[in-house]
C-alpha cells in the first residue's frame, strides 16, 4: 500500500513539473530586446516560422502576392522555411488565447491595438532594425506610424493606403473643365469643380453631383477636422478638442455646407427629409458611377473592380490626390504582420516581419496580381506595382504615392486610447451624421455631445 502510494505521488509529481515546464514554456514572453551592435550574421535566423494570414476575403490574386514575398525571403534565407496558413481574423482572439497563432500573422491598425494591450501578444521590432540594417528613411512615415505604440514598433506595413480619388473625366470635359491630376486641386477650387458638375433637376432632385465621400469614416473626416490647423485630439493633455477648437469646427462645417448645398453626396447616410428628397435619384452604387464626378477611391486593391464599373458605362476615368485644405494632410493607413510574443523562434520571425521593409520584400509582394501600393519612398516611380490590366496601365498611379510627406495615421485608435476611440468610432459618427443631416440634431450640439463622452472615458482611464 505505501509503495503504491509513493508510486502515485511520483506521477502526480512528475505530472506536475511537466505542467509547470509547460506553462512557463507557454507564457515564455519575447522581449525583442537586441544587441544594436549585432548584425545579420550574428542573429538566430533558422527554423521554422509558421506565417498566418486572415483569409477573410483572400483571392487568388492575393495569394500569389503571399507566395512571391515566402519564396524570395525563403531564398535569401535558406535556412529558414515559411509555412503559410489561412485563417480568418476572426479566430485570432481565441488562437493567441490558446497559444497556437502563427509566429507571424497579419494585423490593421485596431487590431495592434487590441493584441499590444489587451492580449499582450506582441514583440516590439524595432530592436531589430539596425541589426537588419534596414533603412527606415526609405519608408512612408504615414505607414510606419499605424504600427506604433508607446514609441514601439509592433507592426510592420505590407503597403500604404494614401487617400486618393477617382473621377468621371468624362463627365468634366463635358463641363469644360480642365485640371492636373498630378496635383491636389486647392479645397475652394475644388469646391467650385464639384458646383459646377453637378446637375439639380426641375423637380429639385439632383441628377448629377460633384462629390461622394464617406463623412463618417475616421480616413476622411480626420482631414477635414485638421483641414484648417486645428487638432481634435491633445494626446498631451488626454483630452479630445474637437468643439473646442474653431479650426476643427470650421472644418465639420465645410462637410456640412457641402452637402447642404447640394454637390457633396454622404456615402452610406440613412437619411431622411429634404437632403434625402434631394438625392434621391442617386442611389449612390455601382450603377451610379456615371452621376458622381469624384469618389473616394476606397482602396487600391479594388482597382479592377471599379475600372469593370466605369467601363460598363463607358466612361472615361482616372485618379488624382485628394483636394488640398489650407493645413494639407493626407490620411494613410496600412495593414501589416505582427510577431507573437511566444514565438519560440523570434530572430527568425522578426526577419520575416521586417523583409517587408527591404526592396526585395516589396517587389517580390507587389509585382504579383494581388499587390498594392509599395512603402519605399525608392519605388515610387517604378512601374511593377501598378496594375497588371492593360486597360488600366495608362492611369495616373501617381496619385497613390502623392503627398507622402503629408500623411497622418488613418486611424482614431492610433492616436487616443482605444475606448475613447470608440466613442469616435465609424458606426457612432454615421449615426451622429445621419441625425444632423436629417434635422434631428445641430451640428454644434451634436459634436459637443461626442465630446464630452469621449473625455469622460478618457478621464475614467486617468
Amino acid at each position: 500500500m505505501k509503495k503504491n502510494l509513493l508510486r502515485i505521488a511520483g506521477i502526480v509529481m512528475c505530472f506536475l513539473l511537466l505542467a509547470g515546464t509547460f506553462a512557463c514554456s507557454k507564457q515564455q514572453i519575447q522581449t525583442g530586446d537586441v544587441d544594436q551592435d549585432l548584425t545579420t550574421e550574428d542573429l538566430d535566423i533558422k527554423g521554422t516560422v509558421l506565417f498566418t494570414i486572415d483569409n477573410s476575403n483572400y483571392t487568388e490574386e492575393m495569394m500569389s502576392s503571399i507566395r512571391a514575398i515566402t519564396s524570395a525571403f525563403m531564398s535569401e534565407y535558406p535556412n529558414v522555411k515559411v509555412v503559410v496558413e489561412a485563417s480568418s481574423r476572426t479566430t485570432f482572439p481565441n488562437r493567441i488565447s490558446s497559444g497556437d497563432i502563427g509566429d507571424v500573422f497579419w494585423c490593421d491598425e485596431n487590431d495592434v491595438n487590441n493584441y499590444h494591450y489587451n492580449h499582450n501578444a506582441l514583440m516590439p521590432l524595432d530592436g531589430y532594425l539596425k541589426p537588419m540594417d534596414i533603412n527606415m528613411g526609405d519608408v512612408y512615415t504615414g505607414a510606419i506610424d499605424c504600427g506604433r505604440y508607446d514609441g514601439r514598433l509592433y507592426m510592420v506595413p505590407r503597403n500604404i493606403g494614401l487617400t486618393t480619388l477617382m473621377y468621371n473625366a468624362d463627365m468634366l470635359r463635358e463641363a469644360g473643365i480642365m485640371f492636373d491630376n498630378k496635383v491636389a486641386t486647392p479645397w475652394e477650387e475644388f469646391k467650385d469643380l464639384c458646383r459646377r458638375v453637378t446637375v439639380i433637376g426641375d423637380d429639385g432632385k439632383a441628377e448629377q453631383m460633384g462629390f461622394a465621400v464617406r463623412l463618417w469614416w475616421d480616413v476622411v473626416w480626420q482631414m477635414f477636422f485638421r483641414a484648417y490647423g486645428g487638432e481634435w485630439v491633445d494626446s498631451k493633455e488626454h483630452k479630445i478638442t474637437i468643439t473646442d477648437s474653431a479650426e476643427v469646427m470650421r472644418g465639420i462645417q465645410e462637410m456640412y455646407d457641402g452637402v447642404m448645398e447640394g454637390w457633396l453626396y454622404p456615402t452610406d447616410q440613412s437619411i431622411s427629409g429634404s437632403v434625402a428628397s434631394r438625392m434621391s435619384k442617386i442611389a449612390y452604387g455601382d450603377a451610379n458611377f456615371p452621376q458622381i464626378a469624384f469618389q473616394h477611391c476606397v482602396s487600391f486593391s479594388l482597382l479592377d473592380a471599379y475600372g469593370k464599373n466605369y467601363a460598363t458605362y463607358d466612361v472615361d476615368w482616372d485618379f488624382c490626390p485628394f483636394p488640398a485644405f489650407e493645413n494639407h494632410t493626407v490620411s494613410a493607413g496600412a495593414t501589416g504582420y505582427v510577431v507573437y510574443n511566444r514565438t519560440k523562434n523570434p530572430d527568425a520571425s522578426a526577419a520575416f516581419a521586417l523583409y517587408f521593409l527591404t526592396e526585395n520584400g516589396q517587389r517580390a509582394y507587389h509585382s504579383q496580381l494581388g499587390g498594392d501600393v509599395p512603402l519605399l519612398k525608392s519605388l515610387a516611380e517604378d512601374d511593377f506595382w501598378m496594375s497588371k490590366n492593360e486597360r488600366w496601365r495608362d492611369k495616373n498611379y501617381s496619385a497613390f504615392v502623392a503627398y507622402t510627406d503629408n500623411t497622418r495615421p488613418a486611424t482614431a485608435v492610433v492616436q487616443c486610447p482605444y475606448e475613447v476611440a470608440s466613442v469616435l468610432s465609424n458606426t457612432n459618427m454615421q449615426s451622429l451624421w445621419n441625425n444632423v443631416l436629417s434635422g434631428r440634431a445641430d451640428l454644434q450640439t451634436a459634436f459637443e455631445k461626442m465630446q464630452q463622452q469621449a473625455n469622460e472615458k478618457w478621464a475614467l482611464l486617468g
